[in-house]
């Protein structure tokens, strides 16, 4: 098989289930084609200590990282083929602090968008995805994201507040957690009860359909002062038809 094509992950009736039914579904590290105590992940999150200060942000905070990468993604077999695209700025409408702003991020290395972890994740994303809303060819967005919290910051996983990205769906992966406190995340949706819970294990995610809720994060801050960095790096997959 060649490298750039991934086997899906179990993408079951029952997941495929909950996120038609409730526009989004939590995902735990079993539900991935990956061993979250192996080499091959450790090396993958080691690509979170390589990010770039966000300069973008409006509210003058420092306390986000990033890398922004593209890939298309064609079915291929159970798998996907996943090629990646040229890099361009970020555009994001649909969130009036964002709009009209072309945002120009770091781009993620082009050594990392091959990575084994990383297509895993995706083509789990996107096997959800198709079963749900069938489409012959996506475009995946993919942001690489450190929220750090120090004395009197507390970092802001969304500063846009409860919003929708634009986007068809939207995978949400924890990749590392570290001495923080809050990041508790909130599904919105209309005439329903909201969601609430934390994702704190490695890839504990949630996917959601994007045209359906919305949803925010809360700030974090320090657990422990003396407990060290204070970190919550997360991969995002926006899913789009192409």
């Amino acid at each position: 098989m060649p490298e750039n094509v991934r086997t899906t992950g179990p993408a079951t009736a029952e997941l495929v289930a909950d996120l038609a039914a409730e526009g989004f579904v939590r995902l735990s590290g079993t539900d991935f084609p990956v061993d979250t105590g192996g080499a091959e992940f450790a090396e993958f999150r080691a690509g979170w200590e390589d990010l770039i200060r966000d300069d973008a942000l409006v509210d003058g905070g420092s306390y986000r990282y990033r890398r922004y990468g593209r890939l298309a993604a064609a079915p291929v077999g159970e798998g996907f083929e996943l090629t990646p695209l040229p890099h361009r700025a970020f555009r994001q409408d649909s969130i009036p602090m964002w709009r009209s702003n072309e945002r120009l991020f770091a781009p993620i290395e082009p050594a990392f968008l091959t990575n084994p972890c990383l297509h895993d994740l995706i083509s789990t994303d996107l096997a959800l995805a198709a079963l749900v809303r069938s489409c012959p060819e996506w475009t995946v967005g993919l942001h690489m994201i450190r929220i750090v919290a120090v004395p009197g910051e507390p970092g802001l996983p969304t500063p846009e507040g409860r919003h929708r990205d634009g986007h068809s769906f939207v995978g949400m992966h924890l990749v590392r957690r570290e001495n923080s406190a809050g990041g508790e995340s909130t599904i919105y949706r209309d005439g329903l009860p909201d969601v609430r819970f934390t994702l704190r294990d490695p890839l504990e995610s949630v996917l959601v359909d994007d045209t359906a809720i919305w949803h925010e994060a809360s700030p974090i801050s320090i657990l422990d002062p003396a407990g060290g960095r204070t970190v919550r790096d997360m991969l995002l997959v926006d899913v789009n038809p192409a």
